[in-house]
């Protein structure tokens, strides 16, 4: 059974008026059988973590109203705290660190990463203390988006869930991503992750989480989607898979599909 073991909330947060809010997901020290993981040294990725928390706290206040840093491996998060004192904004930085690894490494980290998210929705005072509208943008917490303020700026209005479908080459949504407001979640996210194991006998070998969320939002009938970005993602950042680059070692691919969501919207490539 998982236990909150700190969390670093602001003082009298009910008086905090905040509209969008990133969730940062995070896993500093991945147990060593994780399938399809490269980028395990726990010293690389709580550098990746920092250099990419470093980025967001520069869009608070200004962006963005607040950031959630959630982390479910339980470790050290000290430097993560002591950059956020130096910028001086304890108040608009909620931490929270937990031990959610409890589960067969082989579900793989998307059944994890949508684990943590449960947990992070379901203890997180800065998202459950609003009384508007609240936006939860979840970002991976290792990668930069360079142009999240763009996205966040010409975001539909009235959506229940904002994230990116994909049909070419495969039914697919991003998971890097996602936007929805907390009463979304409740209703076709939370538990998700248990229709997420991969490396299971009823699950076609080969499979992503992204394939399985792809299907199972094509169940839902009462939430209002918005099925494609506006702004097509820049995102800095090496990918745990194979330790590549996801932009630059692909920026042909992401011009390309920059250049098709604006022309052609409808092809979801």
């Amino acid at each position: 059974m998982t236990k909150l073991i700190e969390s670093n909330v602001i003082t009298k947060v009910k008086k905090l008026t905040v509209k969008n809010i990133l969730l940062l997901t995070a896993t500093i020290t991945p147990k060593s059988d994780v399938p399809n993981l490269k980028r395990a040294d726990p010293y690389i990725r709580l550098q990746d973590y920092k250099a990419a928390l470093k980025f967001y706290l520069a869009g608070i206040n200004h962006e963005w109203d607040a950031i959630v840093f959630a982390e479910n491996s339980n470790s050290d998060i000290s430097e993560l705290k002591e950059l956020v004192e130096q910028h001086d904004l304890s108040k608009n930085v909620e931490f929270i660190v937990f031990d959610g690894l409890d589960y067969p490494p082989h579900y793989d980290r998307g059944y994890g990463e949508f684990k943590l998210l449960d947990y992070a929705m379901e203890h997180s005072q800065f998202i459950n203390a609003q009384h508007e509208r609240v936006v939860v943008w979840k970002v991976t917490g290792r990668y930069v988006v360079k142009n999240l303020g763009a996205l966040i700026n010409r975001q539909p209005a009235n959506f229940d869930v904002y994230c990116n479908f994909r049909n070419h080459p495969k039914h697919w949504v991003d998971t890097f991503l996602i936007a929805w407001t907390p009463t979304a979640y409740r209703a076709c996210l939370k538990g998700v992750y248990h229709r997420l194991k991969t490396n299971v006998p009823e699950v076609p070998l080969g499979v992503a989480a992204e394939e399985l969320l792809r299907n199972w939002f094509d169940q839902q009938s009462t939430i209002k989607f918005a099925y494609r970005f506006k702004v097509t993602p820049w995102v800095d950042g090496t990918r745990g898979a194979d330790n590549k680059g996801y932009s630059t070692d692909n920026r042909w691919k992401i011009s390309l599909r920059s250049a098709i969501n604006t022309l052609l919207p409808w092809l979801w490539i």
